[in-house]
């Protein structure tokens, strides 16, 4: 892989942090409806390891770019310019993610959001903006104990915030298309199931034009985590078991729109040997993931060789090119 696909990528940037302890995969913000004191993020008074960190995939070498120091660090996406990475970030003894910045070379912090909501899951946008999840919403899951994000996006430097989704459930894991197009996971269960429909969709950056891209008449599978494989009409991103698992681990899958919103031709699960998490997609055979403590590369055939091993829990490795 790194003499083919990956072949112009140096370094990956991921996050340590702990596990969620809830097995809902959307309970990771925010507090429990019945006990305030009952945080759903990691790290509530138990031993956390919050670091953003940078792999050179060649040598092995891994730097700090920030160290936690008790707090929780999610979701790095890495600028078009390979020079900064966005992120959400807890701070220690805080109750809300909010998202920052940093150099690629750990310098130039900045607090982009604040306030007493959760923002997360944050992507650049093309225009220089940035969309992601919040909690600005204002809303609780109606079948469970936990907050509801949607879909907002505001500045560059944080300001300007304005809603782009009013789903009454999660939309999660936004990502742009080639086509200007926001890829993102919806929670929709206006008179059906509550619990058997979290499939992928897409809107507009401005709020308009929401449609089903994938599974939208699927019962039970949860597709999230999904972004474009690159030179491709082609998204890859999870297909997890059930209702979802915690952390969002399940199964590397490549969709084609082209052939409908509920095709089963228009899916190709990758047969990994276990659950992976966080995929990032250079072909249709070619990925980085996350499991446990480790980040993966793997191939079509589900073939993995371990790229990094970790002494804390992994997530969300995003290549530097």
């Amino acid at each position: 892989a790194l003499a083919g696909p990956m072949r112009g990528v140096r370094e990956v940037v991921f996050a340590n942090r702990g596990s969620y302890t809830d097995g809902h995969w959307y309970a990771n913000i925010g507090y429990y409806c019945d006990d305030e004191a009952r945080k759903a993020y990691p790290g509530n008074g138990e031993p956390d390891v919050g670091r953003l960190c940078k792999l050179d995939v060649r040598s092995g070498k891994v730097t700090v770019l920030l160290d936690a120091k008790g707090g929780t660090v999610r979701d790095p996406i890495v600028h078009y310019d390979a020079r900064k990475v966005l992120f959400s970030y807890r701070r220690a003894g805080e109750d809300y993610f909010h998202l920052y910045e940093i150099g690629v070379d750990g310098q130039g912090l900045r607090q982009l959001t604040d306030g007493e909501f959760d923002d997360f899951e944050p992507e650049y946008l093309p225009d220089g903006d940035i969309i992601f999840v919040s909690t600005r919403c204002k809303r609780w899951v109606n079948c469970w104990k936990t907050q509801v994000a949607t879909l907002y996006r505001c500045k560059a430097d944080g300001s300007g915030i304005r809603s782009i989704s009013s789903n009454i459930e999660h939309d999660n894991t936004p990502a742009v298309l080639p086509d200007g197009r926001i890829l993102y996971t919806r929670w929709e269960y206006v008179d059906r199931s509550q619990i058997g429909y979290h499939h992928l969709w897409t809107i507009h950056p401005d709020g308009t034009g929401q449609m089903t891209f994938h599974g939208n008449q699927r019962h039970y599978p949860l597709f999230i985590g999904a972004r474009p494989v690159p030179g491709t009409k082609l998204v890859a991103g999870i297909d997890a078991p059930g209702h979802g698992r915690r952390d969002h681990y399940g199964f590397i899958t490549v969709f084609r729109e082209s052939d409908g919103p509920d095709a089963d031709s228009g899916i190709r699960r990758i047969p990994t040997k276990g659950p992976v998490t966080d995929p990032w997609p250079f072909t249709p055979n070619c990925f980085l993931a996350a499991r446990g403590k480790e980040i993966l590369v793997v191939d079509g055939q589900g073939r993995s060789e371990v790229l990094h091993a970790s002494p804390h829990m992994v997530f969300e490795p995003r290549p530097v090119l």
